[in-house]
């Protein structure tokens, strides 16, 4: 069982209504309101983070799904394969998450073309998202209280990374990552970052594969079923890719309020995996 993230595209004339590196101001700003939500998250995070510590027994051991197949196939067998999958997927993920950030809002928008009004705005929506993935992933990870797969390794003593045992569902390695893959599509699906062409399109499949790959490499490390993985990723999509086009993007409509909406996201399954296309003209 496999974790598939692709892309498609068709290239659309841009009529001349390409925005480029400037805000289109058919878009709606980032509100007082958002800072103000934006603010609050944040300190939910904190608190969640610092006070809704792991509980000490989990409450949830079962299966569900294809949980026992897709760990069977994927979990390395070894303590150093775990290992290496783990830090991979840190490290992955980090660069997921700095990416929409460092990269298009500070880099590209901003220290590229001096457009650090688009650097601004790009910035508080990407705060935003990343922002309520991590709040929902620390609240759920608290009430769900589910045992880790590897959680028989590290009472034999057999598992090197056993700080937590009750915090697999959902998956926030997961969330977070999709929350960036979905941050980078959404911006790129609206704004023209790398100019015209399909350099955009190209930068939002090669994120979704990224954040596919984190999400199966927490199950390779064994430190995730599926099912975390999978609700990691609905998560982390709904805050970086819905969030944004409802409150600010109002999916492409700022740029052709006349046309309907030319991408989204579908789901694609077969017998042996089970994933998201990423489907739109641009």
């Amino acid at each position: 069982m496999g974790v598939l993230v692709s892309a498609s595209c068709v290239a659309r004339a841009d009529d001349g209504e390409t925005q480029g590196l400037r805000w289109n101001p058919r878009f709606t700003r980032f509100t007082t309101a958002q800072y103000m939500l934006t603010l609050a998250t944040a300190g939910g995070v904190i608190a969640t983070g610092t006070m809704l510590k792991s509980a000490d027994e989990a409450r949830w051991h079962s299966q569900i799904m294809l949980d026992g197949p897709a760990r069977n196939a994927l979990a390395a067998s070894t303590v150093s394969g775990r290992k290496n999958a783990g830090h991979v997927s840190d490290f992955l993920g980090l660069g997921l998450v700095l990416y929409p950030f460092v990269v298009d809002a500070l880099l590209v928008a901003g220290a590229g073309h001096g457009n650090y009004d688009l650097t601004l705005q790009l910035t508080m929506i990407g705060l935003q998202s990343a922002l309520i993935a991590n709040l929902v992933t620390n609240i759920t990870k608290h009430f769900a209280a589910r045992a880790r797969p590897d959680v028989s390794g590290c009472r034999n003593g057999t598992e090197i990374s056993c700080g937590s045992k009750a915090e697999s569902f959902l998956s926030g390695h997961t969330s977070a990552a999709f929350a960036s893959a979905g941050l980078i599509c959404a911006t790129h699906q609206n704004f023209a970052l790398y100019g015209a062409g399909a350099a955009g399109a190209i930068a939002c499949g090669a994120s979704l594969v990224a954040a596919g790959t984190v999400g199966t490499l927490r199950i390779v490390a064994d430190r995730h079923y599926m099912s975390d993985v999978l609700a990691g990723a609905a998560v982390g999509l709904a805050a970086g890719y819905l969030l944004p086009n409802l409150t600010n993007y109002h999916f492409g409509g700022g740029q052709h309020s006349d046309r309907r909406p030319t991408t989204t996201l579908v789901p694609m399954a077969s017998s042996t995996q089970l994933g998201l296309a990423y489907v739109g003209l641009f």
